[in-house]
């Protein structure tokens, strides 16, 4: 893949790729719109090896992403919006479009790093008492 590729194109890749793993119409629908005002922010001709963490931040802190006719939208919307983007970064990353993912240092802090908690440690708690049961 080369580095020069447009917004315009890189969010057709995005969503035929959603499609072909099988994402269900509605969640292809959806990141259609949220791709579609990430793209009208940014604009269509944008280069996606050119984009920064100050561009995505801009994005996420903007009218579009934030309000819906005049009102603010649901948390759930704005955080929906940012998963979106997010996803499409991350899979414009790993086709080489992108040097890195660029999030600003909030969003990479929390969620770029390796988990080292929750569920893996539960299952560990969890599994040593039945190996101490086997024992007796």
């Amino acid at each position: 893949m080369t580095k020069t590729t447009e917004l315009s194109t890189g969010i057709e890749e995005y969503i035929e790729h959603l499609t072909t793993i099988g994402k269900k119409a509605s969640t292809v629908g959806t990141a259609k719109r949220t791709m579609a005002l990430f793209q009208e922010n940014l604009g269509a001709k944008k280069v996606i090896a050119k984009i920064m963490p100050v561009h995505v931040a801009g994005f996420f802190k903007s009218d579009a992403a934030t309000t819906l006719r005049d009102k603010p939208r649901a948390k759930a919307s704005i955080l929906q919006i940012r998963r979106i983007v997010r996803g499409a970064l991350v899979f414009w990353h790993e086709q080489g479009h992108l040097d890195s993912v660029p999030l600003p240092k909030a969003e990479k802090e929390k969620f770029l790093k390796p988990k080292t908690s929750g569920k893996a440690k539960a299952e560990t708690t969890d599994a040593q008492p039945d190996a101490a049961d086997d024992s007796k």
